[in-house]
C-alpha cells in the first residue's frame, strides 16, 4: 500500500523542474531584457516612463536618468521608472488639434445698469448668518 521512496523523489524532482520552467526561467528572461534596455539608454534616446509620460533622455547614469518631457522641463527619475524605449509609431508625431464646437458666435455685451432704476440695495444685510457649525442657543 505504501509508495516507494524512489517514486516520491521523482515526483518532487518533477515538481522542481516544472517550477523552474514555468516561473523562474521566464522571470529571468524578463529581467535580462529589462537590463539590456537599461544599458541601451543613452543621451537622446526617446523613452516611455511607467507612468505613461514620453520624454527624451538628456543624461543617464547607473541608477538615474534626466529626462526632458517638454522644452525646458526636465525630470530626474530612477532608471527602473523607464518602461521601454520608444519605437517609431508609439506616440503621436504632432499634437492633436481640437476644434471648438462653437464657431464665431457673436459676443453679447451686457447692457449698462441705470443707477436710478437699480432696485438692488447698496450693501446686502444679513440677519444672524449661520454656517451650521455654531452651537445652538436655547
Amino acid at each position: 500500500m505504501g509508495s516507494s521512496p524512489l517514486s516520491t523523489i521523482l515526483l518532487i524532482a518533477l515538481m522542481v523542474v516544472a517550477f523552474y520552467f514555468l516561473l523562474l526561467r521566464p522571470q529571468k528572461k524578463r529581467q535580462q531584457a529589462q537590463q539590456k534596455t537599461m544599458n541601451e539608454i543613452q543621451s537622446g534616446t526617446r523613452v516611455l516612463l511607467g507612468s505613461g509620460i514620453f520624454g527624451t533622455v538628456i543624461t543617464a547614469s547607473d541608477k538615474q536618468a534626466v529626462i526632458e518631457i517638454a522644452p525646458g522641463v526636465q525630470l530626474t527619475v530612477l532608471k527602473q521608472a523607464i518602461a521601454r524605449i520608444v519605437q517609431p509609431g508609439d506616440e503621436f508625431s504632432e499634437p492633436a488639434e481640437f476644434e471648438s464646437e462653437i464657431e464665431d458666435e457673436p459676443v453679447v455685451e451686457p447692457e449698462p445698469i441705470d443707477p436710478e432704476s437699480d432696485t438692488r440695495s447698496e450693501t446686502p444685510t444679513y440677519e444672524n448668518p449661520s454656517f451650521g457649525n455654531e452651537p445652538k442657543k436655547d
